[in-house]
């Protein structure tokens, strides 16, 4: 799929984006029975963090949507699952939100807990939109399944030969944690990297929520690795960078959009300088993306993480298709294949044939608590 940048499209956007804003003058609040939209996170356990950046996200479209009249008068409202990040409680909200709730789509993310969902898609014909879980795996979901993500077969592939070609580190550790997630990033990235010529001195693993990593990083520290590639939460990265910090190794940390996360930092500590993270991020000097911080300060106090604007765009997107074609879910599932070059906040997007979209990879540094583009 050719890749389109919001450079050449940024006044076409702008210009939808302003349309979509809710104002007072233009529209009355939605009234009626509301159209449903299942979304299941992990709202409690030790990724809960990433799950209130994606609520309020998907929050923010929500009332949008409604302060500017629903659809065709109708408001949409979001139905809440908390998966944990547990693949069993995932799939305990999946049936909840299609057998009992009657959604006629979902989003839903984390790795671990969106596999087994794909045959409860297939089986209810409910579409899902996966945000921000990167297996290759989506690809293989079925007719159900979408991604307003792209994966990590693409992802992992421009991060080791961003590492090569333009930081000209050929040498790297990787640390990865124990689960599907950790071994599928962390393979693919090992691929790629080996294929554009670079050679890996070392792989250790680390257990989900451990917080004592230094046997592992002591062991990478001895092979004086010039690049250790971290794929672990935010929780977990961030120990591993401070630990790191505090056994005297010196090496350039890097790492997916894992860990685009505001307690990455605080965890982390002064350590967290100079981390580099590569992901399918928003154009920050975009107008509509100016804007849409602006709302979301306006309405949380607080700036964005990386995957809350995703689900800000899958709600959005599904919206698009209820607009379109009702809320049936053959309808809703052929209207999301057929949207075209919709105007997200994270740029143009249009589902491929195995219904992933696909975007280009920015990259930000953390500097002085924040996440700074770097300029390519």
């Amino acid at each position: 799929m050719k890749r389109k940048t919001l450079s050449t499209l940024g006044a076409m956007l702008a210009l939808a984006f302003a349309a979509a804003a809710p104002t007072a003058a233009h529209a009355q609040a939605a009234r009626g029975e509301p159209y449903k939209i299942g979304i299941i996170l992990p709202m409690t356990g030790p990724t809960a963090d990433y799950g209130a950046d994606f609520n309020r996200g998907a929050v923010l479209a929500e009332e949008e949507i409604n302060a500017s009249g629903g659809i065709n008068g109708r408001p949409i409202k979001l139905v809440l699952g908390d998966s944990k990040n547990q693949p069993k409680d995932g799939v305990a909200e999946f049936r909840k939100l299609v057998e009992i709730d009657k959604v006629p789509a979902i989003i839903s993310t984390m790795t671990g807990v969106i596999l087994p969902q794909f045959a409860l898609s297939r089986e209810a014909k409910v579409p899902m939109i996966a945000v921000g879980a990167i297996t290759p795996e989506i690809r293989k979901g079925g007719p159900t399944v979408f991604s307003n993500f792209p994966l990590a077969d693409d992802e992992e592939r421009e991060i080791a030969e961003y590492a090569i070609k333009t930081l000209g580190l050929k040498t790297a550790a990787v640390i990865y944690e124990n689960s599907s997630y950790g071994k599928t990033l962390s393979s693919i990235f090992i691929e790629e990297f080996k294929k554009a010529g670079g050679t890996i001195v070392a792989e250790e693993v680390i257990e989900k929520g451990g917080r004592d990593f230094r046997s592992q990083i002591t062991r990478i520290g001895a092979t004086k690795a010039p690049l250790v590639v971290a794929y672990a939460y935010y929780a977990e990265a961030g120990l591993i960078v401070r630990q790191a910090s505090e056994l005297g190794i010196k090496a350039q940390f890097m790492s997916h959009g894992s860990v685009q996360n505001k307690a990455f930092g605080e965890i982390a500590g002064p350590a967290a300088n100079g981390f580099i993270s590569g992901s399918p991020r928003w154009d920050d000097a975009a107008p509509n993306v100016q804007a849409f911080i602006e709302r979301y300060r306006k309405r949380w106090n607080k700036e964005p993480d990386l995957y809350g604007p995703y689900f800000y765009d899958a709600v959005k997107m599904y919206a698009a298709a209820i607009a379109k074609a009702g809320d049936s879910p053959d309808g809703i599932r052929q209207a999301l294949k057929g949207l075209k070059d919709f105007p997200g906040i994270n740029g143009v997007m249009n589902f491929g044939p195995d219904n992933v979209v696909l975007l280009p990879l920015r990259f930000v540094k953390f500097e002085n608590g924040n996440w700074v583009p770097i300029k390519r």
